[in-house]
């Protein structure tokens, strides 16, 4: 069983056990009035999903495994994190398989790095091994962090037209709080990733219920949170969090985090409620009134729209600029319940398996559809790209 399909079981009995994500790539630039949530739309902010949109499958059999080769043909075993890299490749973290996956701009899919479990630093392929890699996230440079979420630590991979590395940015490899340098920071089951323009990786530090900054040079900080379960707004020295799963990151620095059943924004040193009840539920709706079953992965595009990956739902669920939560992808049944499946097809007839991390372009949601286990991708079906 995933991880996921584990946490959303148990979410629906009672509460989230501490555990997503794949996070926008910040070359895709949002302009400070077409921040999601604002009050400025850009007049490209859709309604919900309907057969403008079509979901079909990008990789994946849908049998478990780790064959590489054309999309077709490859397997995975339970994707969870997904991103974007800014030659167009995407890296999915294949969680049972401890491996970082690519699929290259021609459908092929490799191994970029890991194989057996472990926490081994070094060459890609040949050296080194993860726990559970979770989130995903790419920079300007084409550097890969990953969410080591089993080794409590964060990686990074770098590589060049001849070599490629895994090195371990910051954690100790135990599970624990410390906010210091490289291996003497500590974190606890860290899900999410997404890093800034200036190479700032911020970390939903799930287990310690904090949002977590990791310069470039390995110093780890409290972003925000007090470290108690909670959903507390306010400034971030006196926010609480309630185990933080996903994490985006725009280019005017807003961070956006998915937890429990909210969505979180962090902006001028404040803490909000996006939208979410803190209920379980499925409803589109502004704020409040909205409602999310266990969201983890989060993307942004450049009008602004916050993409989420709603997992315990079934669905891909969409933030306009203006607030609104809208349905983006998935099947509804007469009970409101999201449908469980694989259908390809028309957004509103599609279904996912525990859909988890979301990536955008400027043509594409990419969805790494867990239990699935395939990546799937949500165009227009008018010209191949989000309108």
């Amino acid at each position: 069983m995933s991880p996921i399909r584990a946490i959303v079981f148990f979410t629906l009995a009672v509460a989230f056990a501490a555990a997503c994500t794949g996070s926008e790539p910040p070359w895709i630039f949002v302009s400070d009035q077409q921040e999601a949530g604002s009050n400025d739309a850009g007049d490209d902010a859709g309604a919900d999903a309907g057969p403008q949109y079509v979901v079909t499958t990008l990789a994946g059999t849908g049998d478990a495994g780790a064959v590489d080769g054309p999309s077709d043909a490859a397997t995975f075993s339970s994707p969870i994190g997904i991103t974007l890299g800014p030659d167009g490749s995407l890296y999915v973290a294949d969680w049972s398989n401890r491996r970082i996956r690519k699929i290259a701009t021609d459908n092929t899919v490799s191994t970029y790095a890991g194989s057996t479990p472990g926490l081994a630093n070094g060459d890609c392929l040949k050296e080194a091994t993860f726990g559970g890699p979770y989130g995903v996230a790419a920079d300007w440079a084409g550097n890969v962090y990953v969410a080591d979420r089993d080794n409590h630590v964060i990686r990074k991979i770098t590589s060049t037209s001849t070599t490629c590395q895994v090195s371990t940015l910051a954690g100790s490899g135990t599970a624990g709080f410390a906010d210091d340098t490289g291996k003497a920071a500590s974190f606890s089951s860290p899900t999410g990733v997404t890093v800034d323009a200036s190479g700032n990786v911020y970390v939903a530090d799930s287990g310690n219920n904090k949002i977590r900054k990791v310069t470039p040079a390995g110093d780890v900080t409290t972003f925000a949170g007090t470290g108690v379960g909670g959903n507390g707004d306010g400034d971030m020295a006196t926010a609480t969090f309630n185990i933080p799963y996903g994490i985006v990151v725009d280019a005017a620095g807003i961070l956006y985090v998915s937890e429990h059943h909210d969505i979180r924004k962090i902006t001028g040193g404040m803490v909000r409620t996006l939208a979410g009840s803190g209920s379980s539920g499925f409803t589109d709706g502004v704020g409040a009134d909205a409602a999310f079953s266990g969201p983890h992965g989060l993307a942004i595009d450049a009008s602004g729209n916050l993409y989420i990956g709603d997992t315990g739902n079934n669905a891909v669920r969409k933030i306009l600029p203006t607030g609104e939560v809208t349905t983006f992808a998935g099947l509804r049944d007469a009970a409101n319940k999201g449908v469980v499946g694989a259908a390809d097809g028309p957004a509103d007839k599609a279904t996912f398996n525990t859909p988890v991390g979301v990536s955008v372009d400027s043509n594409v949601v990419y969805v790494a559809d867990d239990s699935n286990q395939k990546i799937r991708k949500i165009a227009s079906a008018l010209d191949g790209g989000l309108p």
